[in-house]
């Protein structure tokens, strides 16, 4: 199977999860992430300047910021990890950063700041639902002539058609152990699955979705739908889609998240389709990818679909409803 490595099909509670120590240690070991955020922190933040870190984690650009010589630097976090974030800034005698157990809603500054870091960034860019309050808090807090880091996002897509991955994705309708799985037979095909991509399994030819700046995009203009179009380099049968990000935190310092990229945390996202679809190199073929953030029940989902002009596969919100619209009250049913 050319997928080498496929995560968990249901992807984590960040918001929950923020408080264990694993996973700021996966993080914190992301070196590709990690490196860039410091060389872009070095880069923009001087004497004279004052930063704000927005969903410090371990605050470890916050002390990258105060380490680069920002008179102040400001730390904020919804989650109680950051006490222990105070606790390690202090261990190592940064004393010039001010820790708020605040979000977007009860943060109350005095002033406004130079530069706003955040590593807002989720699996396939919105898995974790940070963009609007980051916009949130852009909009109260930066002084005219600012600067954000990330300056810069986009999201990308690509073909997969490795038949080992339909094999993995049919196996409840194949009535294994002579079991007859219809009623959860077709639900892979409509969850979204964390992995990392042989790029062997994917068509050259991939697909810019969309890039939002975020310097000046506000929450009213945030696409709902990122959509982009591309030819095959080849006749194949199609299987998933793949999504991932890139960004560029500020001006010559940037990195990908993609198969072909140095491999991040991040991975990549599967969108399995719900049959094969035949792609050829004569016709354009339109993908479209919608994160459907906080919409759907407590899981965020995600729309797909591909269209060559003629036939269109999809995966749209009335099927992720039913889906995940599994509460049921406590006895027999």
């Amino acid at each position: 199977m050319s997928i080498t490595e496929e995560k968990d099909q249901s992807l984590p509670n960040h918001r929950m999860s923020y408080r264990d120590v694993a996973m700021h240690k996966v993080m914190l070991q992301d070196v590709v992430r990690t490196d860039a955020y410091e060389k872009s922190i070095a880069e923009v933040v001087g004497p004279e300047q004052s930063v704000l870190d927005f969903g410090c984690g371990t605050g470890i650009l916050a002390m990258f910021a105060a380490r680069s010589g920002a008179k102040k630097v400001i730390a904020v976090d919804r989650s109680p990890f950051i006490k222990t974030a105070k606790d390690i800034a202090q261990q190592n005698g940064f004393e010039n950063i001010d820790f708020y157990h605040d979000d977007d809603q009860s943060l109350q500054l005095d002033e406004k700041v130079d530069v706003i870091v955040s590593e807002w960034m989720g699996h396939c860019l919105f898995y974790e639902a940070m963009l609007e309050p980051l916009l949130a808090i852009r909009d109260r807090y930066l002084a005219k002539g600012g600067v954000m880091i990330p300056a810069e996002v986009s999201l990308h897509a690509g073909l997969v058609f490795d038949e080992d991955l339909l094999d993995d994705l049919s196996f409840l309708q194949g009535n294994p152990y002579n079991i007859d799985f219809s009623p959860i037979a077709d639900a892979p095909f409509q969850q979204t699955d964390l992995v990392t991509l042989d790029p062997d399994s994917l068509l050259k030819n991939t697909v810019h979705l969309g890039s939002l700046d975020m310097h000046n995009i506000t929450r009213a203009e945030t696409p709902r739908v990122f959509s982009g179009t591309l030819k095959a380099d080849r006749k194949a049968d199609i299987y998933a889609l793949c999504g991932w990000f890139s960004t560029e935190l500020s001006s010559g310092v940037a990195f990908g998240t993609g198969p072909n990229d140095m491999p991040t945390h991040w991975d990549q996202i599967l969108f399995p389709l719900p049959e094969p679809f035949t792609v050829d190199p004569s016709r354009d073929l339109t993908i479209t990818i919608s994160p459907l953030t906080e919409q759907v029940g407590k899981e965020q989902c995600w729309c797909w679909s591909i269209s060559d002009g003629e036939k269109t596969i999809s995966v749209n919100e009335q099927q992720q409803q039913q889906r995940v619209a599994l509460d049921l009250p406590p006895g027999k049913l």
